[in-house]
């Protein structure tokens, strides 16, 4: 798709690209280019320990905080946008009953072959369809960097409540992207451009302060609200600038893992908690909300 894209602020605060791609030019980018062929892959073809043990971390962090916000043992779970495989395999060892969506089986047959016959393969929008179609209702779905990949996120959240049962919950994990701490970084001369501005791969923008209204203007009501690690503040010093000097990045990446491992020693629910207050003040270089449709 080469096309000369825009970013676009919505009346309601978050921010698109402009203009938009069909769903078949999308449908076309991410089956060609995006997970199969290296360098556009955001997949590895394996992981070490480290990087193993922050990804079980970050699966165990979110399932945590949806036990936390009403999901039960044994309740069953959605992952919409499965990709690898990581949370549907961390969900299974929790025995939670666990289905995944996604456009490709390849990445997870890559990473966790055996849960293949839990994977739906296709069209996201149509793959919910079918099932709230034949009554399949889930305790909790997860769409984790997904809402950002979509052409109408909107649609997303609305077909969503279709599939939800009547007190399940939903989790979405973005980019915080569009920030205060972007605009101080770009204001200050530290990053020479938008970096985090990418379409086709990602066509849509939120943060702390616009996703909580999102999902209020569709119906939803706020649970929970955590941020991650907040790696961007590596731009703040030059000796660690990753967008100017990409040699930085492992570096800054490995740091993140070594920090998150460290904190989370003292509890997920400790960790959580730190997370939650970076939230509250928009800072964090993913945000994820828990939100449940109003009655």
């Amino acid at each position: 798709m080469e096309k000369r894209f825009e970013p676009v602020h919505r009346p309601e605060g978050w921010v698109s690209a402009s203009p938009l791609p069909d769903p078949e030019e999308l449908r076309a980018f991410y089956a060609t280019l995006y997970y199969q062929h290296p360098p556009s892959t955001t997949y590895q073809t394996e992981y070490g320990e480290l990087e193993l043990r922050y990804k079980e971390l970050r699966c165990a962090a979110l399932l945590h905080a949806l036990a936390r916000a009403g999901l039960e043992p044994g309740g069953s779970l959605l992952d919409i946008g499965a990709g690898e495989g990581f949370l549907m395999d961390a969900a299974h060892r929790q025995r939670h009953p666990v289905i995944g969506l996604d456009f490709s089986s390849f990445a997870i047959e890559k990473f966790f072959g055996e849960l293949r016959d839990q994977l739906i393969v296709g069209d996201v929008f149509d793959s919910l369809a079918q099932l709230a179609a034949r009554g399949d209702r889930f305790a909790a779905c997860c769409a984790i960097n997904v809402l950002e990949h979509v052409i109408d996120p909107t649609a997303l959240l609305d077909a969503v409540r279709g599939v939800l049962q009547p007190s399940g919950v939903l989790a979405l994990t973005v980019p915080n992207d569009f920030s205060r701490l972007q605009k101080l970084l770009r204001d200050e001369g530290r990053i020479a451009n938008q970096f985090w501005f990418a379409p086709p791969q990602h066509l849509h923008y939120f943060n702390a302060e616009n996703l909580p209204r999102f999902c209020a203007s569709r119906g939803y009501k706020l649970i929970d609200a955590f941020s991650d690690f907040p790696i961007d503040l590596f731009l703040m010093h030059p000796g660690s600038n990753y967008v100017m000097d990409a040699k930085n990045g492992p570096a800054a990446h490995h740091a993140r893992m070594r920090y998150d491992l460290l904190i989370a020693e003292a509890g997920l629910e400790s960790y959580l908690a730190m997370y939650r207050a970076l939230f509250n003040v928009g800072v964090g270089r993913n945000i994820t909300v828990i939100v449940r449709p109003g009655r």
